[in-house]
């Protein structure tokens, strides 16, 4: 009996796929500024107070949802409604659709970069806390390790959950708040003609 070539072997779509180095190199570059950013607020965190370490570490889980909350949004959402909105020249609207073409881009920023920034200083700053607890009450380490190691994994895995629906529901709308911000950010430095600003008294760089 004959072997049958190519029994398992699917051929796969992967030709169209483009891995960008450059992209690769910045996210790499933002994961890392972003955990030392985050790491040097939880550090000043826990040297306030419990208080102060459980109000950084719900920060910190709210801030992973809602940016898995922006990436499904982003990844989900369409472009024409925003074509239309660009045409009659609604602020927010150009942005929007520049988005929504980055949407690979955004979404893995947003869902795995931050994402698993998120957890990695959350569990941080749980064992931190659980240190203090410890500290003050006496009580075992393993029942306040498993007690707040479950409720923030819940809170954030369910808030994740949430968050999904209310972005694959709202996605447009969440597109367009962010296209807004980004309008709003970089206004101040553009003029409507496209080009940007020049400071009051400079004429071609020169003082008038």
């Amino acid at each position: 009996m004959g072997k049958r070539k190519g029994l398992f072997k699917v051929k796969g779509s992967g030709q169209n796929i483009k891995v960008s180095h450059k992209w690769t190199a910045s996210v790499t570059v933002m994961a890392f500024v972003f955990t030392v950013v985050l790491s040097v607020v939880t550090s000043g965190a826990e040297g306030l107070g419990l208080t102060a370490a459980a109000a950084v570490l719900l920060l910190i889980v709210l801030l992973g949802i809602g940016f898995d909350i922006v990436g499904v949004a982003v990844s989900t959402a369409s472009e024409e409604p925003f074509h239309a909105m660009a045409a009659k020249k609604i602020p927010g609207a150009k942005e929007s659709v520049r988005i929504i073409r980055s949407a690979q881009q955004i979404s893995s920023l947003c869902n795995d970069v931050i994402g698993d920034i998120a957890g990695i200083i959350s569990g941080a700053m749980t064992a931190a806390i659980v240190a203090g607890i410890v500290a003050l009450t006496g009580w075992g380490t393993t029942f306040w390790n498993l007690l707040l190691a479950g409720a923030v994994a819940a809170l954030m895995i369910g808030g994740k959950a949430a968050g999904k629906g209310v972005a694959m529901k709202s996605n447009n709308t969440i597109v367009f708040l962010i296209g807004r911000l980004v309008y709003a950010l970089k206004r101040p430095f553009v003029r409507r003609g496209g080009s940007r600003r020049v400071p009051r008294g400079k004429k071609n760089g020169k003082q008038v």
